[in-house]
């Protein structure tokens, strides 16, 4: 579909530019033009899909994604982010990285997803359930977790699919999402949870759930 073709043609001339000049994120946002919050999600999205945290650049991801959620949510047709944000220019190799993520993430969706359930996703009353994801997610990713693996991961993939849904009318991605939510929110409660009973070994015991991501 467009949209598909609009992100791969964006990501492709970010990394064809950044060989010469750093492309700004500005740039690269101003240029999705159309479905501008869903592909704006989608892009932003793709840095935090890996598992391990970010440090402060989640809490500031975190931040920008809610308020492109509250802005779907109010209907607001022309997107708004800080100046700051514009004024981004990340590195060729990561530019690299975003389009190989968004290439296999995008040929994968393409097989699962079609129209159905759109009343779940046209309209303002999509807009406000899918703002509400979005907004949701990176209120989640905000949440301060360096410790916890896929702290990241799982709330950037609520709003990836919030982003989806919208983009391909599929309103299943909507409870797909919202799936997203209800288990990040249930991991980050039984982390904080064991922490506060157990302290330190509840650090270390989340650690040795994934001893091939903290070796």
């Amino acid at each position: 579909m467009e949209h598909r073709q609009t992100l791969i043609r964006v990501l492709t001339e970010c990394v064809d530019r950044a060989e010469e000049a750093p492309m700004s994120l500005g740039d690269a946002l101003d240029s999705l033009k159309t479905s501008a919050f869903g592909l704006s999600t989608v892009l932003l999205c793709l840095p935090f899909l890996q598992p391990l945290t970010l440090g402060p650049l989640s809490s500031a991801g975190g931040l920008v994604l809610t308020s492109l959620g509250w802005q779907l949510m109010r209907g607001r047709e022309v997107m708004w982010l800080p100046q700051r944000i514009y004024q981004i220019k990340p590195s060729t190799k990561l530019w690299e990285r975003l389009l190989g993520l968004c290439t296999w993430l995008l040929k994968v969706l393409a097989k699962i997803t079609r129209e159905r359930l759109t009343s779940w996703v046209d309209g303002r009353f999509g807009e406000r359930l899918c703002g509400g994801l979005i907004a949701l997610g990176g209120a989640l990713l905000v949440i301060p977790a360096p410790i916890l693996p896929f702290n990241n991961t799982l709330p950037a993939l609520a709003m990836l699919f919030a982003a989806i849904a919208i983009l391909e009318r599929d309103g299943l991605m909507v409870l797909v999402s919202v799936f997203f939510i209800l288990a990040t929110i249930a991991y980050f409660g039984a982390f904080f949870y064991a922490l506060y009973f157990l302290g330190a070994e509840a650090t270390e015991w989340f650690r040795t759930l994934l001893p091939s991501v903290f070796g």
